[in-house]
């Protein structure tokens, strides 16, 4: 069952996250960081998302040949899903932090660290772009439910706690030897 609000905001079914970034920013591509999840579903599930992405870029198309009569061909821009092991996986991304929510409707603690695994339903935003790369869709990620929390540690913090005891550290120290 899907909920939506209206033809832009769209709530997913619920489903696992394959990749996580809603917790802390991903910087790996962008200096600047962004907030993304991929969301994986069936093909049924993910079925009334794909049509509403498709009839987004369809109205982007219908108002580029409207605005510029005897365009030719119009150049696509790659989809924001993909088929994978007979699954779809939807991306979902935004420069600022999406709101959390836990499965009885209170919001999660900033501290929360929600990691891939974590079944969650995405509330999000089309938006139909004709840019350089080709007319597309943007799927804004607002907010999202955890249902099943996969919860891990920030990379700010040591991922080998506790390491040290009273200021030592428990590693063994490096191995000497002799040199004539």
């Amino acid at each position: 069952m899907n909920i939506t609000s209206s033809s832009e905001y769209r709530m997913t079914p619920i489903g696992p996250a394959k990749f996580c970034y809603v917790s802390e920013k991903d910087t790996q591509f962008d200096s600047n960081g962004i907030y993304h999840v991929s969301l994986e579903l069936t093909k049924e599930e993910a079925q009334p998302e794909i049509n509403a992405i498709k009839e987004v870029i369809s109205k982007k198309v219908a108002e580029i040949y409207k605005a510029k009569p005897g365009t030719k061909e119009i150049k696509r821009a790659s989809l924001p899903y993909k088929e994978e092991a007979g699954k779809i996986v939807i991306k979902f991304k935004s420069k600022f932090k999406p709101k959390a929510w836990d499965k009885e409707g209170k919001e999660l603690p900033s501290s929360t660290l929600v990691y891939k695994g974590s079944t969650m339903r995405v509330k999000y935003k089309l938006n139909a772009y004709d840019q350089s790369i080709g007319v597309g869709c943007s799927l804004y990620l607002l907010s999202f439910q955890v249902v099943n929390l996969v919860e891990g540690v920030s990379e700010a913090e040591c991922p080998f706690n506790p390491v040290k005891e009273n200021n030592v550290s428990r590693l063994p120290g490096p191995e000497v030897k002799a040199v004539y």
